[in-house]
């Protein structure tokens, strides 16, 4: 979804459409895959703008996480990370060896999840899997 739209959805839910909103959404997008505590500092990064406080970053993800304009993902095992929502879905590929984030098709993993629902009447939630290993630059070392 535009940030454009984040407005209307917001409005539509009784919630306030906020600079700070618009900038925590803005700032996920360029970051790609990040934590809230990678937010508020890209946010702190010196562009002139006002700081934004690390707490209005959490609640703002929370919101943004609500109306669907970003996802949470347990990417590490420490801290959730957070990406917009802006195609369908996709597995995150984690490397052990240095940490890096790729996204990946998530075709065989649907295929899994059926698989599995078969079985196991278990639902997957595909949206939000993410599958650890070795990048090839790692895998290589």
């Amino acid at each position: 979804m535009a940030t454009s739209d984040l407005g209307d959805v917001l409005h539509a839910r009784g919630l306030r459409s906020t600079p700070q909103r618009r900038r925590i959404l803005e700032a996920v997008r360029e970051l790609g895959h990040a934590s809230a505590e990678d937010v508020a500092e890209h946010l702190g990064a010196g562009d002139g703008s006002p700081r934004v406080d690390p707490s209005t970053v959490y609640r703002a993800l929370a919101v943004l996480e609500e109306v669907g304009f970003v996802a949470r993902t347990q990417l590490d095992r420490k801290v959730p990370s957070f990406h917009a929502v802006e195609h369908g879905g996709h597995l995150h590929l984690v490397c052990d060896g240095c940490g890096a984030v790729a996204e990946a098709d998530p075709g065989p993993a649907r295929e899994m999840a059926a698989e599995i629902l078969s079985s196991d009447d278990f639902v997957v939630d595909t949206g939000h899997l993410a599958l650890r290993g070795r990048c090839a630059r790692c895998r290589d070392r």
